[in-house]
């Protein structure tokens, strides 16, 4: 519930406080400012409804905004603060680090240890981080990765689905490798996922 809570527009990170018969008593909403708290309030109703068949007191709902907290696309730029790729027999381990001000953010992402399937794991683990970053878990799906030939330079190309309350999006990114195709990766994926639809977060 908590995962689609925080897809709804303005939320920033949902709260559920549970009885002992798995009942909610308290609903705590942090939101930006964009919107009426009773909009948001509707929305969390609406949602709870029409997704969990679950009708919920407006009363049980409390919604504290933060003014500027929001996701803001125009300063939605994540660094690159680590990756770090460690293999053990035929699995590898990928951590990749984003730093944004002075917060970072961790992805990691484990599987068998191929060529193209240690690229996928980069893309994981990049995607695990921003979501950490935007405090919504399970709302971008990496589908593909494929490098190219383009002007004489490698290319990586990306492939993210995302998911938002009411339906998916297909995204691309792209980065050219120029000392490091892990970092190449990372690039690609970050730049797939800082588009526009973005507010939606």
């Amino acid at each position: 519930m908590e995962t689609y809570l925080c897809k709804l527009n303005s939320v920033i990170s949902a709260k559920i406080v549970l009885s002992n018969e798995n009942e909610i008593i308290e609903l705590h909403i942090l939101a930006d400012d964009n919107r009426h708290s009773k909009q948001i309030s509707r929305d969390i109703q609406s949602l709870l409804i029409s997704k969990f068949d679950m009708d919920i007191d407006h009363k049980r709902i409390s919604i504290a905004q933060i003014k500027g907290e929001k996701v803001d696309l125009k300063d939605f730029r994540l660094k690159i603060g680590s990756i770090e790729f460690s293999t053990i027999e035929k699995r590898a381990t990928v951590k990749v680090v984003l730093e944004k001000d002075d917060k970072v953010f961790e992805g990691v992402a484990s599987g068998p240890n191929t060529s193209s399937n240690s690229l996928k794991l980069l893309g994981i683990a990049s995607l695990k981080a921003v979501e950490q970053f935007v405090n919504c878990p399970n709302t971008f799906i990496l589908e593909d990765i494929k490098t190219y030939n383009l002007a004489g330079k490698e290319l990586i190309v990306v492939g993210i689905t995302y998911l938002d309350s009411s339906s998916e999006q297909l995204l691309s990114g792209s980065a050219y490798v120029h000392r490091d195709i892990k970092e190449a990766v990372v690039k690609a994926t970050l730049d797939a996922i800082n588009r526009p639809m973005l507010k939606a977060l």
